[in-house]
């Protein structure tokens, strides 16, 4: 389940690459769909907070742009 949130939620954040994630299938990236809905679930939850933790934010950002990164590597070099 989280794996197909991740997979939806980098759809909606990487457009140009979309065909690809909806098309492969590897463990590999299915790890990183958890990971990524993992990641942005908890940044939601950080940014909510009072009060903000920002260094959390910073962190859990910075977390969720190298998973995006990876993933679009990942999907290009197939």
């Amino acid at each position: 389940m989280s794996q197909e949130r991740g997979r939806r939620k980098l759809m909606l954040r990487l457009p140009d690459i979309r065909h690809l994630l909806a098309s492969i299938t590897s463990e590999a990236l299915q790890e990183m769909f958890e990971s990524y809905d993992l990641a942005v679930d908890a940044l939601e939850r950080f940014r909510n907070r009072s009060p903000r933790e920002e260094g959390l934010i910073s962190e859990y950002e910075q977390l969720c742009h190298e998973i995006e990164q990876e993933v679009v590597v990942y999907c290009k070099n197939r």
